[in-house]
């Protein structure tokens, strides 16, 4: 293995051991979707570089850029891959994506079965593979995982609004 070769496995490691609260569906940094409050994530988060009272707050972080989706009412329909339609207050996180710094091989995490997984792929050319037992969605291009979303897993089904709605691609 080369100097350079060395550093990239390096860098690689430390990423995915950063990343392991979000590849292990535990909540990440704290933040539970469905769970956790606007008021809690800017207290693990601090001040968004955007943001205010809107359904998006936008941070920079070591492992990438970060949206935090919060709902803007209960039982609110239409929002981006199911995230919306379900029972919880206003300024509830929904999900958190993260658009990777550092991408990620996809073979790295070594997913099981990931061809069930596969959801679509869009015209920009990412698939985008979902576990929602779990409540993850990774982004994919080229077999590098370039972003990872943590959003309600099967068991939060309880406090879905409606049954039975389509998922929105975005």
């Amino acid at each position: 293995m080369t100097g350079v070769n060395k550093s990239k496995f390096v860098v690689l490691a430390g990423l995915l051991i950063a990343l392991t609260d979000v590849v292990a569906a535990k909540p990440w940094r704290g933040i539970v979707p469905l769970r956790s409050t606007r008021s809690e994530v800017r207290k693990l988060l601090g001040k968004p570089i955007i943001g205010g009272t809107g359904v998006i707050d936008l941070y920079e972080t070591k492992e990438g850029r970060v949206h935090v989706m919060y709902a803007r009412s209960p039982c609110e329909e239409g929002l981006p891959a199911d995230w919306g339609n379900w029972r919880v207050k206003r300024d509830t996180v929904v999900n958190v994506s993260i658009q990777l710094h550092d991408e990620i091989p996809l073979k790295a995490l070594r997913i099981r079965n990931l061809k069930k997984y596969k959801w679509y792929t869009g015209d920009s050319g990412a698939t985008y593979y979902r576990d929602p037992f779990r409540g993850l969605e990774y982004q994919v291009q080229e077999g590098m995982v370039t972003a990872i979303t943590y959003g309600p897993r099967a068991k939060d089904r309880a406090l879905r609004c409606k049954k039975n709605l389509p998922l929105i691609r975005y």
